[in-house]
């Protein structure tokens, strides 16, 4: 749709210009009006028409002068003259000089002006498919920017870069032979019992906050690369700065950045954010190193409640003590586990997992990141193997989460994640007595599981990935399993649940059907709608109509 502005002195001609032509069929939705060149200026200024049709003649500023006053403000906008007899060849002459698409002839003429508003309208829609494919190819080449820099990121973190001489002037354009780099990872951390996934926002505010962080550790003016990788709820970045010594960092850039992240963390957002940040290098051999280090000082947020902000130190030397505390926790009651695993008792397992908690907490500022999950996986390796003894299938059915220990990025604190663990021992225990009870079959009691969550849910958004994550399941398995046992999609399951749901509150007359709509989880009234046909074969009012509404 376009937008039409008519600059002429005369009233009369305004108005009739409004109704001689059929404006709406020809694409045009909204008219402005002004009655004269200097009016008109100001009004093109803050309208910015795609059509201006302008008598030539007027006072203060005629409509020549005018239009070549906007056309550097407006380029795209198409400029037509409403001329008479007298100024006709005045005007033919405008023209051929440039910056006018076409003229009409006063008194008009209908076909023939009419033809030629349909030639300026085409000029039109040529430009807005010039410009949407101009904008589409840009798209696409900052995206394929963006990748290759993900990529060669995600690569150097897993150590499988082979360096190149001029690798760097490739990825970031610059001519220097002389870099220093600097690693950031931002951390996203749902809050406790919190459904939600990550979304866009909390990605735009970490790469802002890098953005800010890069420029104020600049010592000079000098250029900068950031290079982004996202996984799961992690935002890496590497920062390259042109030329040697071109990073400062200091006590006072470090305060701002904790401030700054202590007032993103009181919007209110369903997650707290966290970032860890490394040391000056000026070789990149070293930055795959410093992002893993950086990776592993988030995991400080355990020992250091309410803070937000943490600093590579490098990895720590196991010293005896150490050696011997780590030792200690990973040989730990692991006959209490599983004890657990085997009985189910939930009051024994709570309170060895509190132990746990309440230890590691104490232990966790004097050992090794490397040490403390050891630890953790020696726990997890206590319930695998009470798995495996007991025929309970893990590889491809449970999480990943738990043969990788990724599950400790899901955490804010060291009671968050013991809560966890103790959740996926009780629920093991469950599958292994299910195992032993052969008159109700394991799937159905998934199955139920997962329709008593939903339903409790059921008003927000639920996708796979957070139901196997809430029953430590692989979604691949999951999905699978919907499939093959109830000849449906996960989609279609939750789908059938919120639309019972939705036919149970439209028999109550205190809702409206948008209503309804948002207690189903429904953002869209439309999708709403369409889902609701989709399983009752009518739509929500036609459904209460048959009640006898």
């Amino acid at each position: 749709m376009y937008k039409l502005m008519i600059v002429e002195d005369e009233p009369t001609i305004r108005a009739g210009l409004k109704q001689y032509f059929p404006w709406s069929e020809l694409g045009v939705n909204t008219i402005v009006e002004a009655e004269n060149g200097k009016e008109g200026i100001t009004i093109a200024l803050r309208e910015r028409p795609d059509l201006v049709i302008t008598d030539i003649r007027m006072p203060e500023v005629d409509g020549l002068e005018m239009i070549e006053q906007l056309r550097t403000a407006l380029p795209d906008t198409v400029f037509v003259l409403l001329t008479g007899y007298s100024d006709f060849a005045y005007a033919q002459k405008a023209i051929r000089i440039g910056g006018i698409q076409s003229y009409l002839l006063k008194p008009l003429e209908y076909e023939e002006s009419l033809a030629s508003l349909q030639e300026c309208l085409k000029v039109l829609e040529l430009r807005r498919q010039e410009h949407q494919s101009r904008f589409e190819l840009e798209q696409e080449a900052k995206e394929a920017i963006t990748l290759l820099h993900s990529q060669f990121l995600k690569h150097l973190l897993e150590d499988q870069v082979e360096l190149q001489p001029d690798m760097l002037q490739r990825l970031c354009g610059f001519e220097s032979k002389n870099y220093m780099f600097y690693s950031i990872v931002v951390s996203n951390i749902p809050m406790p019992d919190s459904i939600h996934g990550t979304n866009m926002r909390w990605k735009q505010l970490a790469e802002r906050l890098v953005s800010d962080v890069a420029a104020s550790l600049l010592s000079h003016d000098s250029r900068r690369q950031i290079l982004t990788y996202y996984h799961k709820s992690k935002l890496y970045t590497l920062t390259i700065f042109e030329g040697p010594d071109s990073i400062r960092f200091d006590t006072q850039i470090e305060l701002q950045v904790h401030t700054i992240l202590n007032q993103l963390n009181l919007l209110q957002l369903p997650a707290t954010m966290y970032m860890a940040m490394g040391q000056p290098l000026s070789q990149l051999s070293e930055a795959g190193i410093s992002l893993q280090h950086v990776d592993k000082a988030l995991y400080k947020r355990f020992s250091q409640p309410g803070r937000y902000l943490f600093l590579e130190q490098g990895l720590q030397s196991s010293s005896d003590v150490s050696k011997e505390v780590a030792s200690h926790l990973v040989l730990l009651e692991s006959h209490l586990i599983l004890e657990g695993l085997e009985k189910g008792d939930s009051t024994q397992t709570r309170k060895l997992m509190n132990q746990l908690a309440d230890e590691s907490r104490m232990k966790l500022p004097n050992v090794s990141n490397d040490e403390w999950l050891a630890f953790l996986q020696e726990i997890i390796n206590v319930t695998l193997r009470f798995a495996h003894k007991h025929g309970i299938a893990v590889e491809g059915v449970y999480s990943d989460k738990l043969l990788t220990l990724t599950f400790v990025d899901d955490f804010q604190t060291i009671d968050h994640l013991f809560d966890w663990l103790f959740e996926w021992i009780i629920h093991l225990n469950t599958v292994y007595q299910q195992q032993n009870q052969l008159s109700i079959p394991k799937d159905v009691l998934i199955f139920e599981q997962i329709k008593n969550f939903i339903e409790h849910h059921i008003d927000q958004e639920l996708t796979l990935q957070m139901v196997a994550d809430r029953f430590f399941y692989n979604p691949s398995y999951l999905s699978r399993l919907f499939k093959t046992k109830l000849n449906k999609n996960y989609m279609t399951f939750v789908t059938e649940i919120r639309i019972h749901y939705a036919q149970q509150c439209l028999k109550d007359p205190k809702y409206l059907v948008t209503d309804v709509c948002n207690m189903c989880g429904y953002k869209s009234y439309k999708h709403f709608v369409k889902m609701f046909r989709s399983v009752t074969q009518m739509t929500p009012s036609d459904y209460r109509k048959q009640l006898g509404w």
